[in-house]
């Protein structure tokens, strides 16, 4: 990462990092769950991850739509 990052490239870095996280949380409660622990947690974390990484993208592609007009 450069010394000027644009918002752009802000956006696709969050984007990539919330892809990591949420399959890291999606894994958490496979293992979870083959061990027979509570997972409602982590569900409800998970989800929390996806509505963060839905806004992320909608920023995104706001962001690119702006740059084409």
């Amino acid at each position: 990462m450069g010394a000027i990052e644009t918002e752009l490239e802000m956006v696709e870095r969050h984007v990539c990092r919330g892809e990591f996280i949420i399959a890291e949380q999606r894994s958490r409660i496979e293992q979870l769950s083959q061990q027979s622990f509570p997972i409602g947690e982590a569900e409800d974390l998970l989800r929390l991850f996806l509505e963060i990484q839905r806004q992320h993208v909608a920023h995104r592609d706001r962001l690119i739509r702006k740059s084409r007009s």
